[in-house]
């Protein structure tokens, strides 16, 4: 039981040092690398967590904390494609 505490343990540090690593890439500037390493980050998160042996609270952080939750985006109605009233060719 001992090496599974180690192994969450681990899980739990690499965890942390992720989250860490995505907040210091979302304060550079707007590039194709910083994508890169968001998406690169998001990925390793996700497969730490799948890796966990027991459900692993999210760190807590007060960057993410201080977030507000995005608001929904609300889609308009389309316009019709076409006029209701029928047009006559002019030729």
């Amino acid at each position: 039981m001992q090496s599974m505490n180690s192994v969450n343990e681990s899980v739990r540090q690499f965890i942390k040092m992720e989250h860490y690593r995505l907040h210091r890439a979302e304060e550079w500037p707007d590039s194709p690398y910083k994508e890169a390493v968001l998406a690169a980050v998001h990925s390793a998160l996700d497969r730490l967590e799948a890796t966990a042996n027991e459900p692993l609270e999210p760190p807590a952080c007060m960057v993410c904390a201080s977030r507000r939750k995005r608001a929904p985006v609300v889609m308009f109605p389309s316009r019709p494609k076409g006029s209701p009233a029928v047009m006559q060719p002019a030729a």
